[in-house]
């Protein structure tokens, strides 16, 4: 999907966020259908090289993805049962552009990712080749090396991949066929907006035409977690742009003093929509001379100055942003632009300030801690960052039951501690985190289940052990389809992370919060973590 906020369009505007995809215009850069696929040489997290002419005689599936992005983590189980269906002819490449591998290894042992991984920055020859604007993106090249579907957004149901990849073994680019993305269509068709008449009417058609593409990117946003919306976000964007660039050429003839500052906010639009950043920078100044507080301008222009790489602009954007509107992602806006230019007290600050804003809202206050979480470890506070991880799966495991939010936050906040245990290297580390996702092999329904994360040296035995349960309830380590109850030895695999289910069995009545611990012992080494059961 677009660069994920959680709080749509709305948020951009006033928070500056740059959380969102840069639109793609009507002649989308990057590879095309029915050409060759742009070759690439790569290195996986593991070491292993890889490149185009590997996969020649195979169907290749590239999934471009983050875990920060819940589209990304919906679609994994589908791409994951994908590739263990035929690896003889189809092959599958995961690529991460924006996180570091540590942060890759957590979440590919969390979900039980089968296939070949790769971690690499946003400035990388494959981002600029392949064009990579939206997350998650998925390319299905053929055996001849040919690409055969782009795909920008979940490429679900399962059945749409299965279609992309069929075709691509017959040689063809398959269509997306879905009801949601024929409702797009007609949402944007220019046919709809009779740019015609007098000023007035032209100025009726332009609001119209506006409040549609603020609809489709509404519709969008509340698309990312059903599964039934697949849609074409190239085609999309593309669609929003083809309105928006009718829009303008209308209004501009006829345009009073009043219109200018639409107009000018529509032309910032536009030149986004092609990158073209300066132009951007300008029309949203030409917008903001008009109308300084006008909150589409002002998000607008920082999100360009960000890509112009004027980050101290970027700052007094933001901060003018949080005056007009304060709120927690418009701080938490303010903080990672803070933190860029290395003022890590005043980013502190300004996410201190987004916590105590998100505190009504569960799922805005997990979203709040994660990003400072991550501020923290980019900033290499490794204790703020592991207490902010913290915060950020409390306030998930407040979620509403069924708001999908919930999962997504909290295996997130684990992911996060896990990675921080793999970037300290052999340092033995436990993670314990309330199950989300399908159980593993062996497990037993109907229990209290925990996914428990060990880190630690590739090859390094590990004992665990479980204390403070109540006498007969039982506590089950399940791995590699064995359940052992109360203690366990296991070996790392060479990532140097595993996943294991810890399941409390309770076989007797009880009264009142439990606590209980996990030891870990390796190599002279014993660290413990917990849980409390609060409703036995």
């Amino acid at each position: 999907m677009r660069r994920f906020t959680a709080w749509g369009m709305a948020s951009l505007a006033v928070a500056g966020l740059g959380l969102l995809c840069q639109p793609v215009g009507a002649d989308a850069p990057g590879p095309q259908l029915g050409e060759p696929a742009p070759d690439f040489a790569l290195t996986t997290i593991d070491g292993r090289p890889v490149r185009l002419a590997d996969y020649r005689g195979k169907t290749l599936v590239i999934n471009v993805w983050g875990s920060w992005c819940p589209p990304c983590r919906i679609e994994t189980p589908d791409l994951a049962d994908a590739a263990r269906r035929d690896p003889r002819r189809v092959a599958f490449l995961g690529v991460d552009t924006t996180e570091s591998a540590s942060v890759v290894r957590a979440f590919v042992a969390a979900k039980g990712v089968p296939y070949p991984q790769i971690a690499i920055p946003a400035t990388s020859a494959f981002v600029r080749t392949y064009a990579i604007e939206a997350y998650p993106t998925t390319f299905v090249i053929d055996p001849r090396g040919v690409l055969r579907a782009r795909h920008a957004d979940n490429v679900l149901p399962a059945a749409q991949l299965r279609a992309y990849v069929a075709a691509a073994q017959r040689g063809e680019s398959a269509p997306l066929v879905s009801a949601f993305q024929r409702q797009l269509d007609a949402l944007l068709d220019p046919a709809r907006y009779a740019f015609t008449g007098g000023a007035p009417a032209v100025r009726t058609q332009v609001a119209r035409a506006e409040a549609a593409i603020a609809q489709s990117d509404a519709l969008l946003e509340d698309a990312m977690d059903d599964p039934s919306r697949d849609h074409d976000l190239i085609a999309t964007q593309a669609e929003q742009e083809r309105l928006r660039a009718a829009a303008i050429a209308a209004l501009a003839p006829v345009a009073t003093d009043a219109d200018q500052v639409t107009l000018a906010r529509l032309r910032g639009d536009e030149a986004v929509s092609f990158a073209a950043w300066a132009q951007a920078d300008a029309s949203y100044a030409a917008a903001l001379r008009l109308a300084p507080d006008d909150p589409g301008a002002l998000g607008g222009d920082a999100y360009a100055a960000a890509e112009l790489g004027d980050d101290a602009r970027v700052v007094q954007l933001r901060e003018e942003l949080v005056r007009l509107h304060p709120s927690a992602p418009g701080y938490v806006a303010l903080g990672r632009a803070l933190a860029k230019l290395h003022r890590i007290d005043a980013a502190e600050d300004a996410f201190t300030r987004a916590v105590s804003s998100a505190q009504a809202d569960a799922a805005r206050l997990a979203w709040t801690n994660l990003y400072f979480a991550r501020m923290e470890v980019d900033a290499g506070n490794a204790a703020k960052a592991r207490a902010a991880f913290a915060a950020a799966g409390s306030a998930a495991a407040r979620i509403a039951s069924g708001d999908p939010r919930a999962v997504w936050y909290l295996e997130q906040a684990q992911e996060g501690t896990v990675a921080l245990d793999v970037d300290r290297g052999a340092t033995l580390g436990l993670s314990l985190a309330p199950w989300t996702g399908p159980d593993l092999p062996g497990s037993v329904t109907s229990t209290i289940k925990y996914r428990l994360v060990v880190t630690g040296a590739a090859g390094a035995t590990v004992v665990l052990a479980a204390s403070g349960l109540p006498a007969h309830w039982i506590g089950s380590f399940c791995s590699d389809r064995v359940c052992a109850p109360f203690r366990t030895e296991l070996v790392l695999p060479p990532e140097g992370v595993k996943v294991v289910e810890f399941q409390v069995v309770p076989t007797t009545p009880a009264r009142g919060p439990i606590a209980f611990r996990i030891a870990g012992h390796s190599r002279g080494r014993s660290v413990t973590t917990g849980a409390t059961i609060a409703h036995p």
